[in-house]
C-alpha cells in the first residue's frame, strides 16, 4: 500500500508539474518512485509527500483567503492535496 501511495503521488506531481517548472518536481517524483523500491526509504518519502502536499495546501489556502473562493478545479486540487497528506499520515501510523 505504501509503495502504491508513493508511485501515485509521484504521478500526480508529474501531472501538476506541467503547470509549473518541470525540473525540481520531476526530480522529487523520481525520488519517490525510487523510494518505493527501497524499504528503508519508504517512510522518509511518505513524510516528504506529507510535507509537500501540506505546503501546497497552505499556499492555496492563503490564496483563497486573499482572493476569495476560486473555481471548482482549484478547490478540487486543494482538497486532493489535503486528502493525500491525510492518507500519508494514515500510512505512517497504521502500516
Amino acid at each position: 500500500m505504501q509503495k502504491l501511495y508513493l508511485i501515485i503521488s509521484a504521478a500526480a506531481l508529474i501531472y501538476l508539474a506541467r503547470l509549473d517548472s518541470y525540473g525540481l518536481y520531476l526530480l522529487i517524483a523520481i525520488s519517490w518512485v525510487y523510494a518505493s523500491f527501497k524499504e528503508k526509504l519508504i517512510k522518509p518519502a511518505i513524510w516528504s509527500i506529507i510535507l509537500f502536499m501540506l505546503g501546497f495546501a497552505i499556499m492555496r489556502l492563503l490564496k483563497i483567503a486573499s482572493d476569495g473562493i476560486p473555481d471548482l478545479f482549484y478547490v478540487s486540487i486543494f482538497l486532493l492535496e489535503i486528502i493525500t497528506a491525510f492518507i500519508g499520515f494514515w500510512l505512517i501510523k497504521y502500516r
